[in-house]
């Protein structure tokens, strides 16, 4: 099956959220290597940053695979899921900055970005065209008894 213009966009928009997330995880990871650190318990784990860091990396790729090349609808609801989650984030991100809890910063502006791009993708898994790739039926609020009527 070729693939259709909304897996194509959301494709898209995926791998422009992850390059931009992956480059505020650069501008951010000194920051949260100090977090972590201060933890006396992970104060000597240095290798759990790029251990969880990697394993995010190989999710991404997988969902990616998974959406976008060979299509799998567990695979759709977990980016919905973690699309919505980011949303929340999000939101939170603007209530801080809001109440003047967190500067704004430009990780601050390139994560929002971020954020917006990923909803952004995961909205295009739900376009009718989208919905065929993953083998669901785009018509299936259709009621067939109501259509009859209009035969006559």
């Amino acid at each position: 099956m070729i693939r259709p213009v909304a897996i194509v966009r959301y494709e898209r928009l995926y791998w422009a959220a992850f390059i931009l997330d992956s480059v505020v995880t650069a501008m951010t990871w000194t920051e949260r290597e100090a977090i972590v650190t201060a933890n006396p318990i992970l104060a000597k784990a240095t290798w759990i940053l790029p251990t969880f860091q990697a394993i995010g990396i190989a999710v991404t790729v997988l969902l990616w695979y998974f959406t976008a090349r060979a299509p799998s609808v567990v695979a759709k609801w977990v980016v919905v899921i973690l699309a919505a989650l980011s949303a929340f984030a999000a939101v939170q991100s603007l209530g801080a900055l809001a109440t003047g809890g967190v500067t704004l910063g430009t990780a601050s502006v390139l994560a929002l970005i971020a954020n917006a791009l990923y909803v952004t993708a995961a909205v295009h898994l739900f376009q009718p065209a989208s919905k065929a790739w993953f083998g669901q039926d785009s018509d299936d609020d259709l009621d067939t008894d109501t259509d009859q009527g209009n035969l006559a």
